[in-house]
């Protein structure tokens, strides 16, 4: 297995903590598919749970946004029907992350409808498998592309140490989801996240925003979550585009009138005029 860096560690924090931020099982592999774009210098990335025999299932998940405007369920279920290898490769149990080029012939996977459609689709024309515990004939993972070369032998291994994170996840969101279903019923409003996902602001834009309510300059944000201050930089931008305005200021008052923003905790400092 390659060697692994500092800061491939760090990027396994970040995803750790952004999980551990979000408020709605929802949300949940949405955000893990967001982070794994950026760690694993993907493109695209679908969080699936499918029944292979039975051709049917489900994407829990999807990043980046624009992916969603596709019809991604049929999509998937097309690609089992086209018995894509790298499905075929997890329906049969294996559970080490692998790309397209390990598990068949890269001239049958080039001449292949799967390879056609996702590159004139999202022009990828390499993939990987980061597949998760799952039983029978359960495919459950994720599958991730991106244009010109392969995934690395680093990359692959990285993705093999992200695996029990995205296990104990995967456990987190069933958990949360059983909690919900617990308290359905009880007619509470709709929360940030949820008016964030109308919005389509990701759930890590969204932790930024809430921290640049606080008063917070680029810099202590960047240190109070663990990034860079030029990630900061790309998550703002992502927001002023997004709710259309220019400015630090614009944005925090836009978001508290639109219910984005978490009141502040007991004891915290108002924010600075």
């Amino acid at each position: 297995m390659a060697d692994l860096s500092q800061r491939d560690y760090e990027r396994m924090l970040d995803i750790a903590v952004a999980v551990l931020e979000s408020r709605t099982p929802e949300s949940m592999w949405h955000l893990v598919g967001q982070e794994i774009l950026e760690v694993l210098h993907a493109t695209t990335t679908i969080f699936v749970d499918l029944r292979w025999r039975e051709r049917t299932g489900h994407i829990e998940g999807w990043a980046p946004e624009w992916v969603g405007r596709t019809p991604l369920a049929e999509l998937v279920v097309r690609r089992m029907e086209q018995q894509h290898p790298l499905f075929r490769y997890t329906a049969s149990g294996q559970r080490r992350p692998a790309t397209v080029d390990e598990v068949c012939d890269r001239i049958d996977w080039l001449r292949s409808d799967c390879f056609h459609e996702a590159y004139e689709i999202y022009g990828t024309t390499r993939q990987m498998a980061l597949p998760l515990p799952a039983t029978g004939d359960v495919i459950r993972g994720f599958i991730m592309g991106r244009p010109g070369r392969n995934f690395t032998g680093r990359e692959t291994s990285l993705a093999a140490r992200l695996q029990p994170l995205l296990r104990s996840v995967d456990i987190h969101v069933r958990e949360m989801r059983r909690l919900a279903g617990a308290d359905e019923g009880h007619g509470e409003p709709t929360d940030p996240a949820t008016k964030a996902r109308e919005l389509g602001i990701t759930p890590r834009e969204l932790t930024v925003l809430n921290v640049l309510a606080e008063g917070l300059t680029a810099a202590a944000i960047a240190r109070r979550l663990g990034i860079s201050v030029r990630t900061v930089h790309a998550h703002l931008n992502g927001l002023y585009r997004k709710l259309e305005t220019h400015d630090r200021l614009s944005t925090v008052l836009l978001a508290e009138d639109l219910g984005l923003t978490l009141p502040p905790a007991k004891g915290a400092h108002p924010r600075s005029p």
